[in-house]
């Protein structure tokens, strides 16, 4: 049986939007999500305390996530060295 390729279909407008937001140009450091295009980005920190009127202590469980993809329970890395695809 031959092999068939099928030609790629047209993006969703989200989808569109989305590839749009991925290419716009960024400031030079600036940490951007490679799989929604989001700049948003979350650290989440157990058995945090207050004391003397200052956050202290705690966990750090994820550093560094993308919080779009993370409501959507995807856990997407958001690090300076990975370049939107």
């Amino acid at each position: 049986m031959p092999l068939r390729l099928v030609p790629p279909a047209k993006p969703s407008p989200k989808q569109a939007v989305i590839e749009r937001i991925k290419k716009a140009p960024r400031p030079d450091g600036m940490i951007q999500c490679a799989r929604c295009g989001g700049r948003t980005l979350m650290t989440t920190v157990n058995g945090a305390f207050v004391k003397n009127g200052r956050k202290q202590g705690g966990t750090v469980i994820e550093k560094d996530v993308c919080y779009h993809c993370h409501q959507l329970g995807i856990r997407s890395l958001m690090l300076p060295e990975l370049k939107p695809v």
